[in-house]
């Protein structure tokens, strides 16, 4: 269909060449300074966690012992990343310890204060999370200072007190928040804070039509903040009208990361606009309109990014060489991810299937040797695939004159 856009097309056209899989989730103890007790945590790790020049962003998950979120969680991390909806994340899962209703809540009072008469240590838990979890999460794996925090009910009344208190956080996500909290006026004592933030955030905020509660008063919360459009704050919200409070994280998590990512949306880039009768001068153009995009809208979420992703380039260099028929200029989008991803296989195999469709079979060779000796070096044994075209190559080689 012509009104296909170039990279849509072509999503399925040159997938990277397959990666080794990981596992899940690890668990790790912590014996914090700021809590009485020892606490557990989950550690997800990205698809291409295994390249070691790359740190990522930190994504903290409440209600991690709910394994059936939690697992959600990590397959659709993974999946979002892997469909450059957002970049790879390190999921960090913070299961709870024996009383949720202590760590997960603000100060109470009146009534909800005889209700819950442990509440009030949601500021003692986030120092938790700033100063116990993080540290150690930082100290094991490799991060970037972008760190952003999610919780669902109670955890999501914890997302925003510390989106209102800390300074920690670049992105919240708070799911179904709890915002019935003391009478209600949790909604305004939030609303004053946001109001008044003085450093750049951004919010997502969701609820759910079976929920009466919480979709009330959540969307008082989100008319206040409409009324008064806080400057250095960015927010959503989304409500699920058919959702009930057990659902309601599933979709907030996806839509959630998306927009606190939207910065920088592939979806959104000059590439986008590409098609079928698109000619050189407008795909270099858009390539290198959207590489600065990119670069700006990471940046500005504290993101160490330099280039757009390596496979939408790698599916525009494929696009290019397939559909538009522009071997030479396809050449040069691959030697541009030779020059970001120096280290990725997958970039000189590619680089190999451009040199071979312009006609230069002796460099095409090169690259294909180039992309398993890069594996090697890298402790893998290379894809089967290069190995493949290597081998024709240099079979119809020894038979040449």
């Amino acid at each position: 269909m012509k009104s296909l856009l170039l990279l849509s097309a072509l999503c399925t056209t040159a997938p990277l060449l397959a990666q080794a899989p990981t596992p899940a989730w690890v668990v790790l103890t912590i014996k914090p300074a700021t809590l009485p007790e020892t606490r557990t945590i989950y550690v997800a790790t990205p698809a291409n966690y295994s390249d070691a020049r790359r740190r990522f962003p930190v994504l903290v998950l409440l209600d991690a012992e709910d394994q059936d979120q939690f697992g959600a969680a990590v397959a659709n991390v993974r999946y979002l990343a892997g469909r450059a909806a957002i970049p790879g994340l390190i999921l960090v899962g913070i299961a709870n310890g024996k009383d949720r209703t202590h760590d997960l809540s603000p100060i109470a009072t009146g009534a909800t204060a005889k209700q819950f008469p442990t509440a009030g240590g949601a500021a003692t838990f986030v120092d938790f999370l700033v100063n116990d979890v993080l540290p150690e999460v930082r100290s094991k794996y490799r991060t970037v200072p972008a760190t952003l925090l999610a919780g669902h009910s109670f955890g999501g009344l914890v997302a925003l007190h510390a989106a209102s208190t800390r300074r920690e956080f670049s992105g919240i996500i708070a799911m179904s928040p709890s915002l019935w909290w003391n009478d209600s006026t949790a909604v305004r004592g939030y609303g004053d804070s946001l109001e008044h933030t003085a450093r750049p955030l951004r919010l997502f905020i969701s609820s759910g039509g079976l929920e009466p509660a919480i979709d009330i008063t959540t969307q008082r919360l989100v008319a206040r903040l409409d009324s008064v459009k806080p400057e250095s704050l960015a927010y959503s919200y989304r409500r699920y009208a058919e959702a009930n409070h057990g659902m309601t994280p599933l979709f907030s998590l996806v839509d959630g990361l998306q927009f606190l990512f939207e910065p920088m949306s592939v979806v959104r880039l000059p590439l986008s606009t590409l098609g079928p009768t698109s000619d050189s001068a407008a795909v270099m153009h858009a390539y290198t309109a959207s590489r600065e995009s990119y670069v700006a809208g990471a940046r500005s979420l504290g993101l160490e990014v330099n280039a757009l992703p390596e496979d939408q380039v790698n599916n525009l260099g494929y696009g290019v060489l397939g559909v538009l028929k522009l071997p030479r200029l396809a050449v040069w989008l691959f030697r541009e991810n030779v020059r970001d991803y120096p280290r990725s296989p997958n970039v000189y195999d590619s680089l190999g299937d451009g040199l071979l469709a312009a006609g230069d079979t002796a460099a095409a060779i090169a690259q294909f040797r180039r992309a398993l000796s890069v594996a090697s070096e890298a402790g893998q044994p290379g894809a089967d695939e290069t190995r493949k075209k290597l081998a024709a190559l240099e079979r119809r080689g020894a038979k040449s004159p």
